[in-house]
């Protein structure tokens, strides 16, 4: 929360604005209407405090600015002298509050967040009338696309905890920024991959810290869950976090409350969480690697975002969605994809899915030549040419590895999941064995290339 206070009264200023930071709400401090007038026009609060009787530009006139400038935001007035017609006036011109001096500054926070928790509930209820966005970042005729997207249309008005589930590379943060973008809220989304962060340092990123709280924190840091309040935070790869965490985060979502490292006192956050995981978290609950308390708290909606190999009609509408908003930023205009390099979409098996696939069509533009992508253009599986189209008109003609097992006997095609196992041992064979980089290649995660070669009955 942010918060504007304006006031000629230095004394006071300081005073308000020393408390309001106690309290953890980010607070940018006026002498003045004119002053106040600057910062509302170049920067962005969540409320406003004004006093009325300033030299200048006084509260009223301050306030009757606001409305004709169209910025909503609530607005709290205070005056020394309680004149009820300046207090008429004020409301009025859309004033959300009234306080005459002096009053008890926990008087003043009540109100400053209630006044901005009704004008988020008040957006809530706008964007849950507005249609549904454009839905040009989510592309695909599948069914399950489809489902993905009523359950996101569904989810996002509510407050609603959403677990988003898929392979690596499906677009679990993509379907994440869907949820807080349809959802009206007007804070920040906050991402962060809680198998990325080391163990270490994963409290302190997410619940911040005070000053003085360890051995080098100079400075009070905010965590992510403040960062995200009013907000949507996405805690992806949520079943990578370990035991002792679970039971914080748990407690952070279930009270809506955290507390920094080296503080004492809890702090009122209302972020939205949305999680996502690649793993079963089912089969982990069963094995006690994760809280099976936390699983039903995350676990309220959820979403399931196919691997792309089982929606092979949607590789190439995606592939031409890559090429129109890659190509601009690249300097390739006027630029299609041809019909064989549509045939390769529709018969490769994209093992890194959707990320697999982004990645390809920006390489290709990036190398081909001429006003056409063809299917020679795309380098897939190992960085080189992995794969060929078939020839235009030839059926049954599918994509091999070079160097790998010809076709399956008698001529038939090989299945997608003998594709998926030939280009991941493509991968690993172009890279000597070193899996760390097969799956960089392949555009999936090391994890996930374990994960296949097991199934493959490969072991160490």
């Amino acid at each position: 929360m942010r918060i504007l206070v304006a006031d000629d009264e230095p004394n006071l200023l300081s005073s308000i604005g020393a408390f309001l930071k106690a309290e953890s709400i980010e607070t940018v401090l006026a002498p003045d209407g004119t002053k106040a007038k600057t910062l509302l026009s170049e920067e962005s609060f969540d409320a406003a405090v004004l006093d009325i009787r300033m030299p200048g530009l006084d509260g009223i006139s301050l306030l009757r600015w606001i409305k004709d400038e169209g910025l909503v935001l609530p607005i709290i007035m205070m005056s020394a002298h309680g004149d009820v017609r300046d207090a008429v006036e004020a409301m009025r011109l859309g004033a959300f509050d009234y306080l005459v001096k002096p009053f008890d500054p926990d008087e003043l926070t009540l109100r400053l967040r209630k006044a901005v928790r009704d004008r988020r509930l008040t957006a809530d209820r706008e964007a849950a009338s507005r249609p549904a966005r454009e839905r040009s970042r989510m592309v695909g005729d599948s069914p399950a696309v489809a489902e993905a997207l009523r359950l996101i249309d569904r989810a996002a008005p509510t407050p609603s905890t959403v677990l988003i589930t898929g392979e690596s590379g499906t677009g679990k943060e993509v379907a994440a920024r869907l949820v807080h973008e349809r959802s009206g809220r007007q804070g920040a989304f906050v991402a962060v991959n809680l198998g990325a962060v080391p163990e270490n340092l994963l409290e302190s990123e997410l619940f911040g810290y005070e000053k003085g709280a360890f051995t080098g924190a100079a400075e009070r840091k905010i965590g992510l869950f403040e960062l995200a309040d009013g907000g949507t935070l996405f805690l992806d790869e949520i079943g990578e976090m370990p035991a002792h965490m679970q039971v914080k985060i748990l407690r952070a979502i279930q009270e809506r409350k955290v507390t920094r490292l080296g503080g004492t006192k809890g702090i009122p956050v209302d972020a939205r969480i949305v999680a996502a995981t690649n793993r079963d978290l089912e089969a982990m609950v069963a094995a006690g690697a994760f809280r099976e308390d936390l699983y039903y708290r995350v676990n309220v909606v959820r979403i399931r975002l196919p691997p792309l190999r089982d929606r092979p009609g949607d590789a190439e509408k995606l592939a031409s969605h890559f090429v129109e908003s890659l190509a601009p930023t690249l300097g390739r205009k006027r630029i299609r994809m041809a019909s064989d390099a549509l045939a390769l979409m529709r018969s490769y098996p994209f093992p890194g899915n959707v990320r697999e696939l982004s990645n390809a069509v920006e390489r290709a533009l990036i190398l081909a030549d001429g006003d056409e992508l063809r299917a020679s253009d795309f380098q897939l599986g190992s960085g080189r040419r992995l794969v060929e189209a078939p020839a235009e008109g030839e059926a049954g003609s599918q994509p091999l590895a070079p160097g790998s097992p010809s076709r399956a006997p008698s001529g038939a095609p090989p299945t997608i999941a003998e594709l998926e196992r030939l280009a991941i041992l493509e991968a690993l064979r172009r890279n000597g064995g070193k899996r760390e980089q097969s799956a960089l290649e392949l555009g999936i995660t090391r994890r996930t290339l374990l994960n296949k070669l097991k199934e493959y009955g490969y072991s160490d």
